[in-house]
């Protein structure tokens, strides 16, 4: 699953209201644009992050490839010539638009080569633009606390077979994939949480090491994708300020004063209990994108 970064401002309420994202494939010149062409890289469930005036107001599921199709909007049809590429999404708005200032420590993640920012965090010029998955992880946990996930994640999953299936029923196949998923975790993982040991199931959660958004469907539901942790805990795996090694031993981030450590209990001595084997490539995966070293 890729995350992508597009750019819309005057276009978007229309955009919005006829939910696509649309690009031409030359301009009035006959010149391709690489900001135009990664319309084409577009797949089915991948995540969009609307931009307008530096602001990240929607995120968007796709719903389809890119497809030929002549400009949707009348009122933008006049500044291009031909048909260009066309991906259907389903839009979610976010409650309160979300400053991309404050996404500050991010710039070098998303200004790398093919990212939407330059270094000092302006937008580039041009359309859509792919997310570095390191920056994809951590963007969409820090914008993702004020969004409604279960429509994100509703729009995302396919119906099988045929005939229609309507909101209600993907939020349902979410809601009992979310339930699985807990049920594996407090199973594989003894009832207890995998560092302190505590088994008050009120005190428990069952987490995403590699979060649901940038999960393919096995691993959405793969317990061994899943950490039991008692909430103190499971806030700082969550916001990279922990993470785990492959021997289970606890590392905490440097941006984590000692005085908080002491105040929080933590130690270097705090490992996982009983790792599985399986767990060890999403701890990876964790380190790698989100941690905060």
């Amino acid at each position: 699953m890729a995350v992508w970064w597009v750019f819309q401002n005057k276009s978007y309420p229309r955009s919005r209201s006829g939910g696509y994202l649309w690009a031409p494939l030359v301009d009035k010149a006959g010149h391709k644009k690489s900001h135009w062409e990664t319309m084409a890289e577009v797949q089915p469930g991948d995540i969009v992050l609307s931009s307008v005036e530096r602001k990240i107001v929607a995120t968007s599921v796709a719903k389809s490839t890119a497809y030929l199709a002549p400009q949707p909007d009348p009122q933008d049809a006049e500044f291009w010539a031909g048909d260009g590429r066309r991906v259907d999404v389903a839009y979610a708005d976010l409650p309160t638009p979300f400053p991309v200032d404050e996404l500050s420590d991010f710039f070098p993640l998303l200004s790398g080569e093919g990212g939407p920012l330059a270094s000092d965090g302006r937008g580039k010029q041009g359309y859509l633009f792919a997310v570095d998955p390191t920056a994809a992880q951590r963007v969409l946990d820090r914008i993702g606390r004020q969004v409604d996930v279960d429509r994100i994640l509703a729009s995302a999953v396919e119906a099988d077979g045929p005939g229609p299936v309507t909101t209600a029923d993907r939020t349902q196949k979410v809601r009992v994939g979310q339930q699985k998923f807990r049920e594996g975790v407090i199973k594989l993982w003894g009832g207890r949480c995998a560092v302190s040991g505590v088994s008050d199931q009120r005190l428990l959660i069952a987490s995403h090491i590699k979060s649901w958004r940038l999960s393919n469907d096995h691993e959405r539901i793969d317990p061994y994708n899943g950490l039991l942790l008692e909430a103190g805990l499971d806030r700082l795996f969550d916001e990279g300020l922990i993470t785990f090694a492959a021997t289970g031993a606890i590392e905490i981030s440097s941006q984590l004063s000692s005085a908080d450590r002491d105040a929080l209990g933590l130690s270097s001595g705090m490992q996982i209990h009983g790792l599985h084997q399986k767990t060890k490539g999403y701890l990876l995966f964790h380190k790698q994108t989100l941690f905060l070293g």
